[in-house]
């Protein structure tokens, strides 16, 4: 081979490494992500949950209650409560058994008994639906008492209750005002119901509860004020066609 071949052999072996070389360097792969880059990505994106608020409560005896009615258009997940402003509506909510609330004229939210029991929960966390033995052993501690003394309603009530009394000496029935004290601050308000089929009551001269015990398909009301016509305090069971307030209990 003779010089001149032998120097483009040469140039070209030259050119060949250092083309390999380059290549080689341009293609190096990027070190991959490790477990604590992730980890640190994933904490950045993440949003913090919001703190959840404070139930105020009173404790009354061994009982620790909700210092106030429930008050929510949306069940526990977040879905809303559908909303009754009629008789019609309300009626028609009960035929589908479908949750409802209402809003009366004195601003209670009466829930109906479907409302009250859905899977969704209505109830805030580490709060339960009274019983009826709830109520009533709020009622004993608070004094009771009969629609002549009213001990337990004028401790729990904070507005006054006018009811109709029986009065010996005239034998004839006479108009009587209780008024609530709201000592124990169970801060009842003035509240009321609605019938099944949609029509409002007791507005303003009673309060009514829900609890969670039954009889047959039917859940227990506790009621103070002048429907109960006995102010130590009233029960009776209705059906979830019906409407009423919603008070919670520390579970």
């Amino acid at each position: 081979m003779n010089t001149s071949l032998r120097l483009l052999a040469l140039v070209a072996i030259s050119t060949y490494i250092s083309g390999c070389s380059n290549s080689s360097t341009d293609k190096a792969p990027a070190p991959a992500a490790t477990v604590t880059d992730t980890t640190a990505k994933q904490a950045e994106t993440t949003p913090t949950p919001a703190p959840q608020p404070s139930i105020p409560t009173i404790t009354i005896g061994e009982q620790e209650w909700m210092a106030a009615d429930i008050n929510t258009t949306t069940y526990n997940n977040g879905d809303a409560i559908s909303e009754a402003n009629s008789p019609k509506q309300w009626a028609g909510f009960a035929a589908k058994k479908e949750g409802c609330y209402r809003k009366l004229s004195n601003g209670t939210l009466v829930y109906n008994g479907y409302a009250m029991s859905d899977a969704r929960g209505i109830v805030p966390a580490g709060f339960q639906i009274p019983t009826t033995d709830d109520f009533k052993k709020l009622i004993k501690f608070l004094g009771a008492g009969s629609s002549q003394t009213g001990k337990a309603t004028k401790a729990m009530a904070n507005y006054s209750i006018t009811m109709e009394e029986w009065v010996d000496g005239i034998s004839d029935f006479k108009n009587i005002t209780v008024k609530g004290t709201g000592a124990d601050g169970f801060n009842a308000q003035k509240g009321g119901y609605v019938y099944d089929h949609g029509e409002t009551g007791g507005q303003g001269s009673c309060s009514f509860w829900w609890t969670s015990t039954t009889s047959g398909k039917d859940y227990g009301v506790v009621d103070i004020g002048y429907c109960s016509q006995d102010l130590g305090g009233g029960s009776g069971n209705y059906s979830a066609s019906y409407g009423f307030a919603l008070r919670a209990i520390k579970k």
